[in-house]
């Protein structure tokens, strides 16, 4: 899945359990949409920031076939479980 995918699935679970919390009368239906949007842009967000730190860029080129090898500084290189990362001397 991609990100645009889980972002999909992550809104159509929280409008689930916000219909939910509708029905049983929690919250108003206008309530459920604000927090719906909220928690998506903080949720995509924080997985943003994660994937983009400099190991898990490293991880993801490691993880595209045509990439033979990847140098990186030892500490990300120690990181990543791939034989294409090597620590760069």
């Amino acid at each position: 899945m991609n990100q645009e995918q889980l972002t999909a699935l992550l809104r159509t679970l929280l409008q689930f359990g916000g219909g939910i919390a509708v029905g049983r009368g929690w919250i108003d239906a206008e309530t459920s949409t604000a927090l719906t949007g909220a928690l998506v842009t903080l949720i995509v967000t924080a997985w943003g920031l994660y994937v983009r730190r400099n190991a898990g860029l490293v991880a993801a080129a490691a993880a595209v076939p045509a990439v033979k090898a990847i140098l990186a500084d030892p500490l990300t290189a120690n990181a990543i479980p791939s034989a294409k990362v090597q620590p760069a001397e």
